[in-house]
Order: C-alpha cells, then structure tokens, then sequence
C-alpha cells in the first residue's frame, strides 16, 4: 500500500473516532447540565451548533444574527432558526438597545449561562488534553503539522462533489 493511501486510510479513521468521541462528549455534556438544571426537560437536545451558538452569545456582547453566523460560519438563516429554538428552550433571550428598536440582539439566560459554563469547561480540557499531546513534537514538525491541517481545512471547504 502505498504512503497516500495509507493517509487516507488514517484520516477517514481520524475523522470517524473524531465523531464517535465528539456524540460521547455531547452526551457528557448534556448529561453534567441535566443535572445541574432544574427545568432540564424543557432543554431537550442541544446540536453542536447551538452549543456553538451560546458560546459565541456568552463569549461577544451584542450579538446579532449577522455577527453569531460571521463568527461560527454559518448562514443567516440557519442562525435564526437556532436562535429561535435556543429562545424556547430558554437559554438565550432577544433584546433591543434602547437607542436602535431596529435592530434584535441575543443574550443568556441564567440557564444558557449554565450551559456556556459547561461547555466552557469542556472546551477548557480538549485544549489542555491536545497541547499535551502535541508536546510530542518539535517546531518544526509543528509547522509542519500546521500546515497540513490548514490545507485540509480548506480542502473539505471545496466542492469536491462537482468536479
């Protein structure tokens, strides 16, 4: 076999126990709010992008639709739509400013604020956990490293499908 093979076949098994693991930490996740929440069941479900969504929220103030999809990359009306979910699962509340009526803002409710904290934390370990096991490798093997997933990051941006 040869050596771009033999990536390939690390990388799909990379990405399938990159999936495995992230629905295990979700599930973690859900399960330190639930109980940490009183009206848990009123939250349901939480998608990684409406975790995502209250961590942009908690992280930036005066977040619009417009600011939350810039930030986590993703259109317009996919955020609505989850802001709208996240607003009847009461974890984020819209606001206006009192000198601009036009324009809707997003902000936590004490319950999103509980969640954020959690997310937070588990966002604060993978951090810990991967600077640990890049510790392995020297600067340049870092460079290096960085630059393969930069390229691979840009590549799954493409429209592979239709070439």
């Amino acid at each position: 076999m040869d050596v771009k093979q033999k990536i390939w076949n690390q990388w799909v098994t990379m990405l399938h126990k990159q999936e495995e693991r992230s629905k295990h930490r979700e599930m973690l996740l859900l399960n330190q709010i639930k109980k940490s929440m009183l009206d848990y069941e009123k939250v349901g479900s939480l998608s990684i992008t409406e975790l995502h969504v209250i961590q942009a929220i908690g992280n930036h103030d005066a977040m619009n639709v417009t600011s939350i999809a810039q930030r986590i990359g993703v259109t317009k009306s996919a955020i609505s739509k989850i802001t709208g979910r996240l607003i009847k699962k009461s974890l984020i509340e819209r606001y206006q400013l009192e000198d601009n009526q036009k324009e809707v803002f997003f902000r936590l409710t004490p319950g999103g604020e509980t969640v954020y904290s959690f997310h937070e934390l588990f966002h604060a370990r993978l951090e810990k956990h991967m600077h640990k096991f890049l510790e392995r490798y020297n600067e340049k093997e870092l460079r290096f490293l960085e630059e393969v997933m930069v390229a691979a990051t840009a590549e799954l941006d493409k429209d592979w499908v239709n070439e």
